[in-house]
């Protein structure tokens, strides 16, 4: 029996993991002969775990399997935790991704760990979970880390010591904020496998150690928290361009490294490194943006290397590096970004040979592959992102809100960006992004060179442009389905009820076209439209000007004038002629069913003049369908009484109007054809369809022509007649009694009539 410490030395690979546990027990040792094999657990690829030789990536899953467990034994949670993280650096690039902690999980395994008094330290890491009173007016404060080799905690006896050494990072937190704190756990992260790629949607990036904290309380209630935390940039995060340093914390809801709460940090030259302080506990660790040298913005833009150019100058050399045929990526998107701060709000006019056009840009951003790139500025956000971030996280598109920036739009933010007040949102379906090894959205605050593309159907951009491009990795091609999103530009605002469409730009035609997008639906909530397409290109919330009121009339509204005048000229030449033919001979004038086909054409006059008096006075293009008045004439035609003798003149007249009838809604029919014609072929459709339709009048003048020969004729007929019965109207002047004479002659024949019949029937009998 041998009584020992527990301080234990555990080798794994070229790491070791120092326990130490502040108590002691008796522990009976006995001589126990393992044979693992020696060379398979020393080439870097294989692991001692629990006696056994595993490869490194099995050693991963069964500490992720441990951890997940929710176990309830804090020591070894603490000690698993350690491990996994001295494993995740050499794990293999095959690992699977479910296999690996996430910040959360990180984060609530530490938490977990309660009610010990231990320290865990290795090359890669430093885990403290420890009673903050260590008696004799001992507190622990914190931990800290140094490269190579390794942590030590922080208390209250050598706090002094340690912020005056060249630690790696370290965190303290003050007395006063541990008031009533039962237990500190701190992790400090050397190696940032874990951390590395956090953030994708801002230009944000590892430079220091992470360092994670949690304390338990002895009751719910809490003190302000003051922590002082010290950094130094690691070799291997070191920038490579001058930088903005950033002292920041992990937020887990927007997936942001987020500087709230956190003072900016100062640089302590004599110890190389940069300290700060933050008013809450989490993730925290020293991130790096590029310095952007102040601008003008409205005359200068703040290029990714740090520089400040004039736009002109800008503008100039993104277009040479777009146009050099670079492979790389990050190039192209900081060169397209830039570009398109260059030539918005410019106050210079634009350099046509720098000026890239609609096709260019699809080209580009199409051509960015490869890469994780988010570029963020006041102007755009461009975003090219491997749609499985890992972690059940997929990215679905991107969104734009004026005045603030873009953000990355994925299927854990989804609702709370769509239900915001953004300017511009692009959705894709997740279906739809089977097989997309790449997604790439553009969206352009203020699209200059969007604005005058459409030269041929006068539609006008009114909204922000989105522009979308997928990389898959076959030619199967799912079912696409884009949702997009649309605010209003300022400009665009203070239009008086006008026709939006929801568009995408048809570089085959240099037009906006609404095939394969739904009418855009307006969100009164958020003062928005959406819309959504099954296809990818540039998209725009489009809409069309209202004809102006105005009295310029075109050759063809001439020519509409003119007809309508004859038609209206011949009508009243009609009703001359008729007046003048009732006064001057009444037996001549026309009869009361003759009128009716008449007075449809009138009516018709009626509306010509009308008309005339619109596009005098307002000037509108609204015409009127004739071709119901048309048959209304053939009706009263069909329903009027006709003699045998007029059956030929009838005959012509339902021709003529049979052809007016033609030539009336072969104008009508022409309407349709003019949506889909070109514009030289409408014009041609349009005389014919003046033409036809100021035929009316000419139709009237044939129609009333018609209608007098055929009383002409009848009028024959009576006057005939007449001559026939003068003999017998004079005999009756002359004889009082030659009615009934000839009632009794009439009345003689028919009896002698009969006689006769009745004798020759006999005769055949």
């Amino acid at each position: 029996m041998e009584t020992i410490s527990t301080q234990t030395l555990i080798f794994i690979c070229d790491s070791f993991i120092t326990a130490t546990i502040t108590t002691t027990t008796t522990t009976t040792i006995t001589s126990t002969t393992t044979t693992p094999d020696p060379i398979a657990c020393r080439n870097g690829t294989h692991i001692l775990d629990n006696g056994n030789c595993v490869t490194i990536d099995q050693a991963i899953i069964n500490a992720v399997g441990t951890i997940r467990n929710n176990s309830t034994n804090s020591t070894v949670v603490a000690e698993t935790l350690s491990q996994y993280i001295s494993l995740l650096p050499n794990s293999s690039s095959t690992l699977n991704q479910s296999y690996k902690l996430t910040v959360d999980e990180i984060d609530t395994c530490l938490n977990k760990i309660k009610d010990v008094n231990l320290t865990l330290n290795t090359n890669d890491s430093i885990l403290v979970a420890q009673p903050v009173n260590q008696g004799g007016n001992v507190m622990t404060l914190g931990a800290s880390f140094t490269r190579a080799t390794g942590g030590q905690v922080i208390n209250t006896a050598n706090t002094g010591n340690i912020i005056n050494s060249f630690s790696s990072a370290a965190a303290i937190i003050s007395n006063q904020s541990l008031a009533g704190v039962k237990s500190l756990n701190m992790l400090i992260i050397d190696k940032l496998t874990a951390y590395k790629d956090l953030d994708k949607s801002s230009d944000r990036f590892l430079a220091s150690s992470v360092i994670v904290v949690a304390l338990h309380r002895n009751d719910s209630a809490s003190t302000s928290t003051n922590i002082s935390l010290y950094f130094q940039v690691l070799q291997e995060y070191h920038p490579n361009r001058v930088a903005q340093y950033y002292c920041s914390f992990y937020d887990t809801t927007s997936l942001k490294w987020n500087e709230s709460g956190c003072t900016m940090p100062k640089n302590n030259t004599a110890f190389n490194r940069y300290e700060c302080s933050c008013n809450h506990l989490s993730t925290f660790a020293l991130v790096w943006s590029p310095y952007v040298t102040p601008c003008d913005t409205s005359t200068h833009v703040s290029m990714s290397d740090g520089s400040c150019l004039s736009k002109p100058n800008a503008q100039i050399e993104t277009v040479n590096t777009l146009r050099a045929n670079t492979s790389d990526s990050t190039a192209i998107a900081d060169a397209l970004s830039s570009y398109i701060s260059a030539i918005t709000d410019s106050n210079i006019a634009l350099n046509s040979s720098y000026t890239l056009n609609v096709s260019e840009i699809d080209i580009i951003l199409s051509n960015i592959n490869n890469t994780n790139i988010t570029k963020n500025t006041n102007d755009s956000i461009l975003v090219v992102q491997q749609p499985n971030q890992g972690d059940n996280v997929i990215v679905l598109g991107a969104s734009f809100t004026r005045g603030t920036g873009g953000e990355v739009v994925n299927n854990t933010n989804k609702e709370r960006v769509t239900n915001s007040y953004l300017s511009t949102a692009a959705i894709i379906n997740e279906e739809s992004l089977d097989g997309v090894t790449s997604l790439n959205i553009l969206i352009i605050d203020k699209p200059t060179t969007y604005e005058n593309i459409d030269n041929s159907t006068n539609k006008t951009v009114a909204s922000s442009v989105i522009v979308v491009s997928v990389q898959r990795n076959s030619s199967a091609e799912p079912r696409m389905n884009i949702s997009l999103y649309f605010q209003l530009l300022k400009r665009n605002q203070t239009i008086d009820r006008p026709e939006y469409f929801c568009s995408f730009y048809d570089t085959m035609n240099s037009s906006w076209n609404e095939s394969g997008c739904t009418k855009p639906r307006y969100n009164l909530t958020f003062d928005r439209y959406e819309c959504s397409c099954n296809h990818l290109t540039s998209f725009a919330l489009v809409w069309l000007p209202k004809v102006p009121l105005t009295r310029y009339l075109n050759a063809q509204d001439i020519a509409s004038l003119i007809f309508q005048s004859i038609s209206i000229l011949c009508f009243i030449a009609i009703i001359i002629h008729g007046l003048t033919i009732r006064v001057c001979n009444p037996m001549a004038s026309l009869q009361a069913r003759d009128l009716l086909p008449l007075i449809s054409c009138a009516v018709t006059m009626i509306l010509f003049i009308f008309y005339i008096g619109l596009a005098m006075t307002v000037y509108t293009k609204t015409t009127y369908d004739d071709e119901k008045q048309s048959y209304h004439i053939l009706n009263h035609v069909r329903n009027t009484t006709s003699l045998d003798q007029s059956y030929e003149r009838m005959k012509r007249c339902v021709i003529i109007l049979l052809l007016s009838c033609a030539t009336q809604g072969v104008g009508w029919l022409l309407g349709p054809f003019l949506r889909f014609v070109s514009e030289d072929t409408a014009n041609v459709l349009g005389w014919f369809f003046n033409i036809f339709n100021g035929l009316e009048g000419v139709w009237a003048i044939i129609l009333y022509i018609i209608i007098l020969s055929k009383g002409i004729d009848e009028r024959k007929l009576v006057v005939g007649a007449g001559e026939v019965m003068k003999p017998t109207e004079s005999l009756c002047h002359k004889y009082e009694k030659c009615s009934g004479e000839d009632n009794e002659n009439e009345d003689h024949s028919k009896k002698e009539a009969t006689e006769i019949n009745y004798q020759s029937t006999g005769n055949k009998a």
